[in-house]
């Protein structure tokens, strides 16, 4: 007995589709002309964009580039006591004949900021014709001084600046009226950092560093009355005030030692005296040496001696 089928087959017809491709002068031209066309298209249109934009660079060149009215009028830079017009010009090449627009305050900018005693720098032009330089100079701190090296101490030639960072920097003239006064750290070698623009990492300098610290804590106006801070041997550093007192000073335990200086200053000066030299290394028995203060003392005139007898006589004589 034949069994029933409950799904039905369906027959797909198989459709085969021939493609031909045909050739012939007519149809050949035809498609000759139709890239010519979408060629000569595309060449129109970018003709038109490349004469749209070199027409826009044309009318910009005219109307700013080259107007008048946009030229280089003045440059205004703020009061600083190291950057003067002179040297703005010998560091940015500003073209004083051209306009605003060849003046680019980024690249006048980064100029200015890496000179080493400048430490910011900000360029703004204001149309018409201004170009505004405002520049923030380092603060310096002390001089540096190292006779090996030729750095010479508060000299503008040789000398050199540190700012509360540890940045050096070179001394301008315009510095001098503040940098006069601060005190001078004195380098036994160059040990090959003293370079400006660079943080100073010489071992002599930090030592003494610490000195001048303790002394700002404790001194008012420190850095007006210490003249200069030398290494001594390899123990301990010489101090050097602007009043002629010498204080020798120990690596270690410097705020004892400190107010140690500071109070024999003070009685040395109640008892009418000057100190010369002090060690402050003991802390008891400080060697002392004063200046001398020798008392003023009488000039002796010798007293006229007597006329000799005769000597109207002799002078009515010698005139006639």
């Amino acid at each position: 007995m034949f069994k029933r089928r409950t799904s039905r087959v369906r027959k797909r017809r198989q459709v085969r589709v021939l493609r031909a491709r045909v050739m012939s002068p007519r149809i050949f031209w035809y498609d000759v002309r139709s890239a010519l066309l979408s060629v000569l298209r595309f060449t129109l249109l970018a003709s038109l964009v490349v004469a749209a934009g070199w027409g826009v660079w044309r009318g910009i060149e005219t109307c700013l580039l080259e107007n008048e009215d946009f030229e280089l009028d003045r440059i205004v830079l703020n009061d600083n006591p190291a950057i003067d017009e002179i040297r703005l010009l010998e560091v940015t090449r500003i073209d004083l004949d051209g306009t605003l627009f060849d003046c680019d305050p980024d690249r006048i900018q980064a100029q200015l900021a890496a000179l080493p005693e400048v430490a910011s720098a900000k360029v703004v032009r204001e149309f018409p014709g201004d170009l505004v330089v405002n520049v923030n100079i380092r603060q310096p701190y002390v001089w540096l001084a190292c006779e090996p090296a030729g750095i010479g101490s508060r000299d503008v030639g040789t000398g050199l600046l540190v700012d509360r960072n540890g940045l050096i920097f070179p001394a301008t003239p315009g510095l001098m009226p503040t940098a006069s006064r601060l005190p001078v750290i004195h380098l036994r070698e160059d040990g090959g950092g003293l370079v400006p623009g660079q943080r100073i990492e010489h071992p002599d300098y930090r030592r003494a560093l610490r000195l001048l610290r303790v002394a700002e804590r404790q001194i008012p106006e420190a850095d007006q009355w210490i003249e200069s801070i030398e290494l001594h041997k390899t123990w301990g550093s010489k101090l050097h005030t602007r009043d002629g007192i010498e204080a020798t000073f120990g690596h270690d335990d410097l705020d004892r030692q400190m107010t140690d200086f500071l109070a024999a200053v003070e009685h040395a000066r109640r008892k009418g005296d000057r100190i010369a030299t002090i060690s402050l290394v003991g802390r008891r028995n400080l060697p002392v040496t004063f200046h001398s203060m020798a008392a003023p003392r009488a000039i002796v005139v010798p007293e006229p001696e007597p006329e000799p007898a005769g000597g109207d006589d002799l002078r009515e004589l010698l005139e006639r």
